[in-house]
């Protein structure tokens, strides 16, 4: 569990957020709003912990001065209650609590989340992470058999499908394998922009480059592609909600 404390160090009051867990050592972190958070092994003193923050008060007022100053690479989220983050083009609000399992679920509007640590920044993101990756497993490989089934007088032969994460496109078409990788992060675009993305990748195994074949093939497949591609690019690219 957290609780919410305070040192002074100096002439100086740090509120910091302190959480207790099976750890060996202790770990500080500064949040994108300037929060001091600090987990601790179980039994620590609460005097260690103080020691632990005044050894540290330089790092902590330059790094909460450099975000203050760099305010447009903050990280995103906080993965709180309240944010909200897209899921195959709808936006849902997170709902987070503490418990005894760790557990990710998607009901109506809202994405239920339950951790171990409610300040374990890292954790939730893993987490939110993973979930969203499964679900780009399963409805990408769906959304993959559809297309080729239903352009299978073009992409009859055995294609490897391949998800993983990227930071600089959504999918990539290995010719010589006939392996195509998508963006797990596409998952928070809608159906029609993923059967894009697909159908994009599909056309490489007849035209490696971008010429004029390409698009006349990914025209007839896809006529909407330059729309599609403008709303993933304006649209969508700004929930790679981190930086890798």
């Amino acid at each position: 569990m957290s609780e919410r404390l305070s040192t002074q160090v100096g002439q100086e009051i740090i509120e910091y957020i302190l959480t207790r867990k099976k750890m060996r050592n202790m770990r500080m972190r500064i949040t994108s709003k300037r929060e001091v958070t600090v987990s601790c092994p179980l039994h620590t003193a609460i005097a260690d912990v103080e020691t632990f923050i005044a050894k540290n008060i330089d790092w902590i007022k330059q790094s909460q001065q450099r975000i203050l100053q760099n305010a447009t690479s903050l990280e995103k989220y906080e993965y709180m209650t309240g944010e909200k983050f897209l899921f195959l083009g709808k936006e849902y609000t997170l709902m987070v609590k503490e418990g005894e399992t760790r557990e990710v679920t998607a009901i109506g509007d809202y994405i239920f989340m339950t951790v171990y640590d409610l300040w374990d920044f890292e954790d939730k993101r893993s987490m939110l992470d993973k979930w969203y990756k499964s679900q780009a497993t399963k409805i990408f490989a769906d959304r993959f058999s559809y297309l080729k089934f239903l352009h299978k007088d073009l992409f009859n032969g055995q294609y490897q499908l391949k998800i993983k994460k990227a930071v600089s496109t959504w999918g990539t078409c290995a010719v010589n394998k006939a392996v195509i990788t998508l963006n797990f992060r596409l998952i928070y675009a809608p159906l029609e922009l993923i059967d894009s993305v697909i159908l994009h990748e599909l056309c490489h195994l007849y035209y490696i480059h971008h010429d004029k074949d390409f698009y006349d093939l990914l025209a007839t497949l896809d006529p909407l592609y330059k729309e599609h591609s403008k709303l993933l690019d304006r649209k969508y690219i700004d929930y790679t909600h981190y930086n890798d």
